[in-house]
């Protein structure tokens, strides 16, 4: 079985997109709602980790309130596909190939280039996976939608299914992800350090929002990046980042130039790593 948990800080939201897709699932399942319109917790990975431990279900499966299961069939397919991987530690809706290149400064430089001449979107949909759709407009995310499971390096947290029995002994990490953000990508790492694999399933989901750039995001990116360096690249659903520090200074360079969120955030997570260094 499984059991569904999110935290809700709008239940407008919450009523008109996960429990409306909730309500038509076949499966059985437990759900675990946390009321934080008071704003009790600050951080993503601190309330689902206190919320996962009343949990009795074989999956946990933690998703944002403004997801909605497009198909009844979303839950039952999640726990047969998972039932049939080896070495599961993480699953989601959305994630990215890490890729296959010589060095960290190839991969970041092709990236890079195609950020400058306009063709970022080319990077995620190649590397991309997940059939997800987002916005109020319901366009796809950008990378390839799939039949089957794919392994991949990271994934948004927007739904992110865990055995039972891998979060008993792993959980969120409350001191790297001390907001609401990238405790998904911290969490395909750490895992994948213990031996385990991340895989995205060909759910068919909606996620309303499409995700937002903040001071917290950058300064919790530069702790992710800081904590798994020996992984040369992390490539996530929001963009390539090299953990070497001395290749993110590259960006900062160029960030003024390009003309979009990426190349902003990118500049933005390299200064901030610096004064965090630096304190």
């Amino acid at each position: 079985m499984i059991t569904v948990i999110s935290i809700i800080n709008n239940r407008h939201i919450a009523k008109n997109y996960l429990l409306k897709g909730l309500d038509k699932q076949t499966a059985k399942y437990e759900l675990l709602l946390v009321d934080n319109t008071a704003s009790v917790f600050t951080s993503g990975a601190k309330a689902n980790n206190t919320t996962a431990s009343k949990a009795s279900g074989d999956y946990l499966v933690f998703i944002h309130q403004d997801v909605l299961l497009r198909s009844k069939a979303v839950l039952q397919l999640i726990e047969d596909q998972l039932s049939t991987l080896s070495r599961v530690g993480l699953a989601a809706a959305v994630g990215m190939i890490k890729p296959r290149v010589i060095n960290q400064f190839e991969a970041y430089t092709r990236y890079l280039v195609l950020l400058r001449l306009g063709l970022g979107p080319l990077w995620f949909r190649h590397y991309g996976r997940g059939n997800n759709l987002h916005g109020l407009n319901m366009s796809p995310w950008g990378g390839l939608f799939i039949k089957d499971p794919v392994s991949v390096q990271t994934v948004d947290e927007f739904l992110l299914v865990v055995p039972a029995r891998i979060f008993e002994r792993t959980k969120f990490d409350e001191v790297t992800c001390s907001d609401w953000h990238l405790f998904g990508t911290d969490y395909s790492l750490s895992i994948q350090r213990k031996g385990y694999k991340t895989f995205v399933l060909p759910i068919s989901v909606f996620h309303r929002s499409k995700g937002s750039i903040s001071v917290q995001y950058v300064q919790t990116l530069a702790k992710v990046l800081e904590k798994h360096k020996e992984e040369k690249v992390v490539n996530t659903p929001w963009g390539l980042y090299p953990t070497n520090p001395s290749f993110r200074s590259l960006s900062s360079k160029i960030g003024d130039v390009i003309g979009w969120p990426y190349g902003r955030k990118i500049a933005a997570s390299n200064l901030l790593y610096q004064e965090s260094s630096a304190a």
